[in-house]
């Protein structure tokens, strides 16, 4: 997780995370157990206090893609984001682990370039040679009834490799064009359509109240202060929430090659 202190310089990572929950609102279904994958892009995992409640959000364009089950019927859920909130706190009764999966999420950044790294390595060479060989680390000295000795032993050798990393957009290339299509290609289709263009456009994964929300929910958004913005921003609610979407957006939309690919 890539951490900076001027908020400026930060750019959206793809947050690609696991999420079960229980007892969920879709719409169409109450107090089912939904299952799925959320990917959305957000400049970093942010907490938000509201009174005594301080929880996690992502914000950003995002889609979830998972079913959801009540009783003998089942759903398939397919819904556009604008953000996943939830309580890093809320365990589930049989797993260690929440109900959004943050403690094995795949963070990916499409901005990041390829570098390449300096490594020193130690080489260890096996040399068999004849005659009488001052060598330190003698394995082996084979002597025959005729002819000079046999000595193996290693020589050591310190030696630089370079060592090239893949750029950002071939890891996102690889790990969103591959299993995770069926999650990316509607995001894809979406944001060409421009209809990730606007948060209101886009429901809100409540995961902490179990259910999708209307991003202009006030019971849902209104009062979360984000605090990594305290004294940065005095926006609150729905307006912080808003203008943090509009960054994240705008971000992509100017680095949308990076970002959105076929």
């Amino acid at each position: 997780m890539r951490m900076v202190s001027k908020m400026a310089e930060q750019t959206p990572l793809y947050w690609l995370l696991d999420i079960e929950a229980y007892d969920f609102d879709i719409g169409v279904l109450k107090d089912a157990d939904l299952t799925g994958k959320a990917l959305i892009a957000s400049r970093q995992l942010w907490s938000i206090v509201r009174g005594s409640e301080v929880i996690s959000v992502l914000i950003g364009p995002g889609v979830f893609k998972g079913t959801a089950e009540a009783g003998n019927r089942r759903a398939n859920v397919l819904e556009k984001i604008s953000a996943l909130m939830f309580n890093p706190s809320d365990m589930r009764c049989d797993e260690p682990l929440p109900v959004v999966d943050i403690i094995n999420p795949e963070v990916i950044d499409p901005l990041g370039v390829r570098k390449q790294e300096e490594i020193v390595t130690l080489i260890r060479n096996l040399v068999i040679e004849k005659g009488n060989i001052l060598a330190q680390d003698r394995l082996v000295s084979v002597r025959g009834e005729i002819g000079p000795p046999k000595i193996a032993y290693y020589e050591e050798l310190l030696k630089k490799i370079n060592v090239a990393h893949v750029s950002g957009v071939q890891r996102a290339r690889f790990i969103l064009g591959g299993t995770n299509s069926p999650l990316y290609r509607p995001y894809v289709e979406w944001f060409n359509n421009r209809k990730l263009m606007r948060a209101d456009q886009c429901k809100v994964l409540a995961s902490h109240m179990n259910r999708f929300g209307n991003f202009n929910n006030e019971e849902i958004m209104a009062d979360w202060m984000i605090v990594e913005k305290a004294g940065l921003d005095e926006s609150t609610g729905i307006m912080a929430f808003q203008k943090e979407y509009e960054k994240t957006f705008d971000i992509i939309y100017s680095n949308s090659e990076k970002f959105i690919f076929k």
